[in-house]
């Protein structure tokens, strides 16, 4: 053997060995790299799934609730009650012509507990006001109190809720409508 012949043998064996370790480190470096993969999608699915942290539970929760704090409740739920006032008219009336009766179909519903009336305006001319409506009661037809030429006219419907003795006005509630005489 020649002196050329035993350098380029450890020179191939380190080289092997090298290649070797470079392929080593690369093989490292993707599982490596696999593993924090792996890592990230856990943690980003694990935030996006429906999972429930474990501080939240389903179901309602189960209180004592002392009585004055029940009875507050109640009286609560009762103003509410007594406040709530439900309103039902046509939004689009219409007249055949400015002396005949349209169909208002104005209804003081029954879950409603006080009485009503209802007054109708075109800017600041009155055209129609009802007479006392008690709850379950309804007006369907009726003619303007003012008549109008043919045409249609933005108006506004209010509705006066009155207290129980059927004197004094408890609110007011606005209602756009529209209404049409034909001839």
């Amino acid at each position: 053997m020649n002196n050329e012949e035993i350098r380029d043998e450890p020179q191939s064996q380190e080289q092997e060995q090298n290649n070797k370790k470079k392929k080593r480190n690369k093989i490292i470096t993707f599982i490596i790299m696999l593993l924090l993969l792996l890592l990230l999608l856990t943690r980003c699915c694990s935030s996006c799934s429906n999972l429930s942290p474990s501080d939240i539970s389903q179901g309602a929760i189960e209180w004592n609730q002392p009585r004055a704090s029940r009875d507050l409740q109640a009286e609560i739920d009762k103003a509410v009650e007594q406040g709530m006032f439900n309103v039902f008219m046509n939004t689009n009336v219409v007249f055949k012509d400015g002396q005949s009766k349209g169909n208002l179909l104005i209804q003081n519903v029954e879950t409603n507990i006080y009485p009503m009336y209802v007054e109708i305006y075109h800017d600041d001319t009155l055209l129609y006001k009802s007479d006392i409506i008690d709850p379950g009661y309804k007006i369907e037809e009726a003619k303007l109190d003012t008549a109008l030429s043919k045409g249609t006219y933005d108006c506004t419907a209010y509705f006066y809720v009155t207290d129980s003795n059927k004197e004094e006005v408890q609110n007011k509630i606005g209602l756009n409508i529209k209404i049409t005489i034909n001839n």
